[in-house]
């Protein structure tokens, strides 16, 4: 990672800073791929609702993303794995047949794509987690409900595994904003009548002064620095989870995968039609959302109006 590291809170004690930044990514790599695609995807439109499903359909030759980091990914998610231990990779009893699907559905995806199979490792999900560039989430139907019963989750944004590991969707969903009133019903629907067969892909996004994958720290302990915003954006960057939900056709857990992708916020220059759209939706939010999605972040007055400058709203 090059540039000025954050400053941080002075609650936050040096090492959890320490340990965040040690597995920085290489961001250069990031910075390479000029303008991404996914910005297309981006589900950018204003509240209300504040939350919402938006599944689409998912063509299984786009299951999974390969592409230039995957290298620099891999090599990050092993070391996370190796070293953070349980804190990034755990499973329940009961999820053994789930996560053996997994494995053989990552099998069949890289083979077919040439990329050889996954390493050898005492668990056959973690052997999974350590060949791909998703975190994968198997939740499990069981005491009426669907639980998240075990997980590699080496990128997550600003949630543990371990707070969360066997416990129902309502809890862990629990801290977005107004997840309960607008969302929660529906996703329990979702997840009960998802099949095999139909398989979807989502996005998210949220916006960070800092190009880090592994935040496992709350958003009160954030690293968020001087947010003064340059000419090209800087120190922002876009993060966006590209999420796909499947249901495994022998167990009948669900898999969910998570892949974090990252751009500068200086793509947004060439793509001003985006920047008005994000301008516009992080204008249209309540408290309840700029705090969840924001946190310590003072973003609307920093970022929002380089946004409407770069995009003629201003």
């Amino acid at each position: 990672m090059t540039g000025r590291r954050p400053s941080v809170d002075s609650t936050v004690v040096s090492t959890t800073l320490d340990e965040l930044f040690a597995y920085a990514p290489d961001a250069e790599v990031y910075r390479r791929s000029g303008a991404p695609e996914w910005l297309d995807e981006l589900d950018l439109r204003p509240a209300p609702p504040y939350v919402r499903m938006g599944t689409h359909s998912l063509d299984l030759d786009r299951w999974l993303i390969a592409d230039d980091a995957r290298t620099m990914e891999l090599a990050l998610r092993g070391r996370l794995i190796d070293e953070r231990g349980p804190e990034v990779f755990d499973a329940r009893p009961g999820s053994e047949e789930a996560s053996e699907e997994v494995l053989e559905l990552v099998v069949d995806w890289s083979r077919a794509r040439g990329l050889g199979d996954p390493p050898t490792a005492a668990h056959p999900l973690e052997a999974a987690a350590r060949h791909v560039q998703e975190d994968l989430c198997l939740m499990v139907h069981r005491d009426g409900d669907w639980h998240l019963d075990a997980g590699a989750l080496c990128f997550p944004t600003f949630w543990s595994l371990q707070e969360k590991l066997g416990r129902p969707t309502a809890v862990v969903h629990g801290p977005v904003a107004h997840y309960a009133d607008e969302l929660a019903p529906r996703v329990d629907r979702f997840f009960d009548r998802l099949r095999a067969e139909t398989p979807v892909w989502r996005r998210n996004l949220s916006i960070k002064p800092y190009p880090l994958l592994f935040l496992p720290t709350s958003r009160a302990l954030q690293p968020v620095g001087d947010l003064d915003v340059a000419d090209d954006g800087s120190p922002m960057w876009i993060r966006s989870e590209r999420q796909t939900l499947r249901r495994l056709p022998r167990s009948g857990a669900i898999l969910f995968t998570i892949r974090i992708q990252l751009a500068p916020a200086s793509v947004l220059l060439v793509r001003p039609d985006r920047a008005r759209d994000l301008a516009v939706m992080y204008r249209s939010w309540d408290q309840a959302m700029l705090g969840y999605k924001i946190g310590g972040n003072d973003l609307v007055p920093s970022f929002v109006p380089w946004l409407e400058r770069i995009s003629g709203a201003a």
